[in-house]
């Protein structure tokens, strides 16, 4: 039996983003338009550094605990 790890790439695609973050690609290019951080490459390429996606999801999504408004 052996158990699988998920790594992720410390450079991801949109579609890496979108199943980080468990959305649609579209919801990707809504963050993108609201400040997420990513790397354009050429004319149409982008990439995202995984480490930044993660510490910009914290800072703008404040965890919050049961029952708090």
């Amino acid at each position: 039996m052996s158990d699988t790890i998920n790594i992720v790439p410390a450079f991801g695609k949109k579609r890496d983003v979108a199943k980080l973050l468990g959305c649609c690609l579209r919801s990707v290019d809504y963050y993108m338009d609201r400040g997420c951080p990513y790397y354009k490459l050429g004319h149409k390429s982008v990439r995202f550094d995984m480490d930044e996606v993660r510490d910009w999801v914290k800072q703008k999504h404040k965890r919050r605990r049961g029952g708090e408004q």
